[in-house]
């Protein structure tokens, strides 16, 4: 079965794309916040996927992103990196933990970049680069009499509808920054807890580091990014999912690549 699941994660490694680091710092980070995101990648057999999220906020800007995802975007660009990954990935598999080399959410999502009121998503397709563009959406948040406590911070509950799903989160005054994960914000501070109301997708604040000592840093892995849109790219993963579906079930290991009963992208309006 390791054999099998090995080969599985192979097909979604495509060598061969020429690489090339061009980072640019933006700006230091005044605050960051670290999120455990959990994925139902399964909605019959429920099972769920954690990724370690990122939120880095500065004056002007902010980014969000996997750390499992930089990792090994760096760990490929270090000299013979792909064979490096090949055989951490092995490794993993034979202690049995090899989902903490992936990621649930590959994209890089940079917020109030390259303007105030914009994001910024880069992303990949088959070792290519790609980005958009978008305006920053204000969510409709409705405000609820309830209080929980998370990290010691008093949190107070609202929810709203966003590109078809309803939201709910748990958002602290303690803590004066209108930001959260992934794209949800507009709330009088910071969101410490979210997830759709049917347990898709959920976001878990674990530690927040007042001035990190880091940048922001945008991260570039590719010589160059071809411009399009968030409705394109969701079109391009969704064939180049079922094309990898398609290869595993051609070299018998239907059922270890794709998950039959996925829930969709977290933004399912791009369907319409």
């Amino acid at each position: 079965m390791k054999s099998k699941l090995f080969i599985a994660l192979m097909l979604l490694a495509s060598a061969g794309a020429v690489l090339a680091q061009n980072h640019i710092v933006l700006e230091p980070a005044v605050l960051e916040c670290r999120y455990l995101e959990q994925k139902e990648v399964d909605t019959v057999t429920h099972r769920m996927v954690p990724d370690t999220m990122l939120l880095q906020i500065g004056r002007h800007s902010s980014a969000f992103f996997s750390k499992d995802k930089v990792f090994v975007d760096s760990l490929w660009h270090t000299p013979n990196g792909f064979n490096k990954w090949i055989s951490l990935m092995r490794q993993y598999l034979n202690e049995g933990h090899y989902q903490d080399i992936l990621c649930n959410d590959g994209k890089y999502y940079y917020l109030d970049y390259p303007e105030s009121g914009k994001i910024t998503v880069f992303s990949e397709i088959n070792r290519s680069g790609v980005e958009y563009v978008e305006d920053r959406e204000t969510l409709a948040w409705r405000f609820r009499d309830s209080v929980k406590t998370i990290l010691g911070y008093e949190c107070h509950l609202a929810e709203a509808d966003f590109r078809g799903r309803h939201w709910i989160a748990w958002y602290t005054l303690e803590v004066p920054a209108s930001a959260g994960p992934w794209k949800l914000w507009g709330l009088p501070g910071l969101i410490c807890e979210a997830y759709d109301d049917s347990r898709h997708f959920s976001y878990s604040l674990v530690s927040l580091t007042p001035d990190p000592g880091r940048d922001i840093v945008l991260y570039l892995w590719y010589k160059k990014y071809e411009r399009t849109t968030r409705f394109q790219l969701y079109d391009a993963i969704s064939r180049n999912r079922e094309l990898t579906n398609e290869d595993a079930r051609q070299n018998g290991l239907s059922g270890l690549v794709g998950e039959g009963h996925g829930p969709g992208h977290k933004e399912l309006d791009w369907k319409r």
